[in-house]
C-alpha cells in the first residue's frame, strides 16, 4: 500500500471518528443473530458454471443509533462455509470468516459530495478444494470508499485501501470464477 493511500486511510479514519459524537455510540444497539443451513441445486455460480451448493454459517449483526434514533453504523460478524459441487463431481470450499462494517455516510456540504465508507477485517475468502490446496485466500483488512456528488449522485471517487493479501481486490474482483472455474473443470 502506498504511503498516500494509507494517509487517506488514516485520515477518513479520523475524520469519521470526530464526526460521530460520543453520545451516538452510547446507546445500546439492535442486535440480529441468526445461523443459517442452505442447499441448492443446477445454481449458476459464474458464467457457464453450473454447480450443487451447501451452505452453513452464523452471523450477528448490530445497527447503531444516536439518541435521536439516527443510524450511526452498522456491524456484522460471520463465520460462514459453502461447498460447491459440479456434475463431475468435483468440490471447492468457499470460506469466510471477519467483521464488516459500515458506518454513516459522511455529508460535506461544502464540498457537495457524500462519502460512503466500508471496511471488512478477517478472511472475505478462502477458496481450496475439498481435500487439497488453498486456491485464494483474502485476509486482513480492505476498506472501500466511495464519493459521490451530492446532487447528481455521481460517482466522483473510488478507492480500495488493502493491509494484507487481497489477490481477489487486486484482480478487480475477477480471480475468484477463474479460480473456482478451473478447479471444478
Amino acid at each position: 500500500m502506498s504511503r498516500l493511500t494509507w494517509r487517506r486511510a488514516l485520515l477518513v479514519v479520523l475524520v469519521v471518528a470526530f464526526a460521530i459524537p460520543a453520545s451516538a455510540i452510547g446507546g445500546k444497539p439492535d442486535i440480529f443473530h441468526s445461523s443459517f443451513f442452505d442447499t441448492e441445486q443446477d445454481v449458476e455460480f459464474c458464467p457457464g458454471l453450473i454447480v450443487d451448493l451447501v451452505s452453513r454459517g452464523v452471523f450477528t449483526d448490530k445497527a447503531f443509533f444516536d439518541s435521536q434514533g439516527n443510524f450511526v453504523r452498522f456491524t456484522s460478524t460471520s463465520s460462514a462455509k459453502t461447498t460447491l459441487t459440479a456434475a463431475n463431481g468435483k468440490s471447492v470450499i468457499i470460506q469466510n470468516a471477519g467483521s464488516f462494517t459500515d458506518v454513516s455516510p459522511l455529508v460535506d456540504e461544502e464540498a457537495g459530495t457524500i462519502t460512503f465508507s466500508t471496511t471488512f477485517k478477517g478472511l472475505p475468502e478462502k477458496i481450496q478444494t475439498r481435500h487439497g490446496p488453498v486456491l485464494l485466500r483474502d485476509a486482513g483488512v480492505i476498506m472501500f470508499v466511495d464519493t459521490f456528488d451530492l446532487t447528481t449522485f455521481e460517482l466522483i471517487s473510488s478507492d480500495v485501501i488493502i493491509k494484507g493479501p487481497h489477490p481477489e481486490a487486486e484482480s478487480d474482483f475477477e480471480a475468484f470464477c477463474q479460480v473456482v472455474t478451473q478447479a471444478l473443470a
